[in-house]
This record gives C-alpha cells, structure tokens and sequence, in this order.
C-alpha cells in the first residue's frame, strides 16, 4: 500500500470517528435528561435545575462535546452518575470476561469454517459438501437461545463435562481456566454457521481462478495450489474477520446470562435499564473505535498479504 493510501485510510478513520463521537453524544443528550433519570420524572424544576448545574449539564454543548472528546484521546469516558465509577473502569472490568470466551470461539469459529469451506469447495456437490451445507443450514436454522440452552442444559448441567457457570477465573489451573471453555465452544457454534456458508461460497470462486489454474498445469503441487489459494482470498478472509470485531466487544447477551458472565453484553443491559446514559456513551464509543482501528489494521493487513490489494487492485 502506497504511503498516499494509508495516509488516505488513516484520515478516513480518523474522520469516521469524529462523526460517531458527534452522532453518539447528539443521540444521548436527546434521549433523556440524567438529572430527570436520576431524581424522577416528578421532581421539582429547581430541584432538577440544581442537579444539572452540579452535574455540569447546564454548560454550553460544545465545551461537552469538547471535554467527551478529548476523554477519549485519553480514553477517559467520564463519570458514570448512576454507579458512581468511572465509565473506563465499569467497562474495563466487563471486557476482560467477554473476551475470555469471545476471543477464541470467534478464532475456533473462523478456524473451523475456513477448514470446512476450503474442504467442501474443492469438490462442490460432494458428500463433504453436502455435510457442509447441511451443517451451515441447521446451525442457521437454530435460535441461538436454542444453541446456548442446550449446550449448558446437555454438557453442563445433565453430563457434567462443564462446570455450570462461566465466571470467575480462579488462579491458572486447568479446572478455572475450564470456566470458559463451554462458553466459547457454545459462542463458535453461533458464529459457525454463517461462516461456513460464507467461505464455502469464497473457496468455490477462488478455486476457480484462471491462475490457480496455471499453477497446476505447471504440475505445482496441491497443496501450494491451495496455500496460493488461501493467500488470494485473505482480503475477504480478514473483511469477516472486521466484521466480527463488534461481536467480539459486545458479546452474548444469552451467554452471559445462561453461564452467570459479568460481560459487556449485561453491563449494557444494566445501563439501558437505569438510564445510565453515560455508560451507554461510553459503550458506543467504544464499539465504534475498536470497528473503526480493528478494520483499519485488518485493511492494512490484508493488503500486505495480497499484492492486488497493495497495489490498489481488486480482490
């Protein structure tokens, strides 16, 4: 990638995440006043009138904007008045929960269905494709409530393979860290079905590309065939990837609450339900960033594997 083109991508992001900050903090401060959240909807004007100036909400929208955004240069989200914490901090010690089992069910999800894509393609309309296809259709098929029910009502709680809940970690022994497998075994499975249909379709193209076919008429060997293979198709193999960044902070709402995980998914629950509308910013902005930096880097990353990409080409 050409320094134009990163300078180009990198004022691109940077531009991006000025407008949500913009969006996020115009949605806030429309959706309810903390004051009135804080002291209810029958409290007296001047009563409200006192908490919003305490609560410096009655300056002028810019030096907020302003003071939200230079927060989150040093990313310091503010004061959650609800919990009386700092936003950085609640959210802080939700992350490390949700990336526990999110982490690697997403790379065990996309490892599996770059395996069965790769595999199902080589021979479309085969028996591996067809279990292939079978396979994707009823994990798509299946409510994800399903799926996380019975994989703790099956392997945790009737089987005992699992321990029951996902949360806390206990030292580094085998046991505690075992808290989290089930929870990220149950998380692959969600993540796997659309996956495996995505890259199966992805193999099937890239496969058939004519220089693919020049290798092997050259009597190249198989597997160099599909390592060139795997190597052409890294630009849409890191765009899911990006596409699963947000999934990866969020989380499961249903596993969180199934496997008693003090996860981002609940913390945002909590603060729709309190009004906690800093904590909500917070959240937002964060999503928004990890997106917008983690496309970013997978961009670039995709580009240095693929020299059609560094080169401005198509995929």
């Amino acid at each position: 990638m050409t320094r134009s083109a990163l300078a180009g991508r990198l004022v691109g992001a940077l531009v991006t995440l000025a407008l949500v900050v913009v969006i996020v903090f115009g949605i806030a401060g429309a959706l309810a006043d903390p004051a009135v959240i804080a002291l209810g909807g029958g409290a007296p004007v001047d009563e409200v009138a006192r908490l919003r100036h305490a609560w410096g909400l009655d300056r002028p929208w810019q030096v907020r904007l302003g003071e939200l955004a230079w927060g989150l240069l040093h990313l310091d989200l503010g004061l959650s008045r609800i919990q009386q914490a700092p936003v950085s901090a609640l959210i802080g010690r939700a992350l490390a929960p949700t990336l526990a089992y999110a982490l690697p069910g997403i790379l065990l999800a996309l490892a599996l269905a770059l395996a069965g894509g790769l595999a199902a393609a080589r021979r479309p309309g085969g028996p591996i494709d067809r279990l292939v296809n079978l396979s994707a259709t009823l994990l798509l098929s299946t409510s994800s409530v399903i799926v996380v029910l019975a994989a703790h009502g099956l392997l945790a709680r009737r089987l005992g393979l699992f321990p029951i809940i996902g949360w806390p970690l206990v030292g580094s022994d085998a046991a505690a860290a075992g808290l989290v497998v089930l929870p990220a075994l149950t998380w692959a499975l969600l993540q796997l079905g659309p996956d495996l249909r995505h890259f199966r379709a992805l193999f099937v193209r890239e496969l058939d590309a004519p220089y693919l076919d020049g290798l092997r008429s050259r009597g190249i060997a198989e597997a160099r065939v599909l390592g060139h293979a795997l190597r052409g198709a890294s630009g849409p193999i890191l765009a899911r990837l990006a596409a699963r960044l947000p999934h990866l902070v969020v989380g499961s709402l249903v596993i969180e609450q199934v496997f008693n995980i003090p996860g981002i998914g609940g913390l945002a629950l909590t603060a729709l339900r309190t009004g906690d509308l800093a904590l909500v910013e917070g959240l937002a902005l964060l999503l928004a960033l990890v997106t917008i930096v983690g496309q970013l880097l997978l961009d670039l990353a995709a580009a240095a594997l693929d020299p059609r990409l560094a080169a401005g080409g198509e995929r």
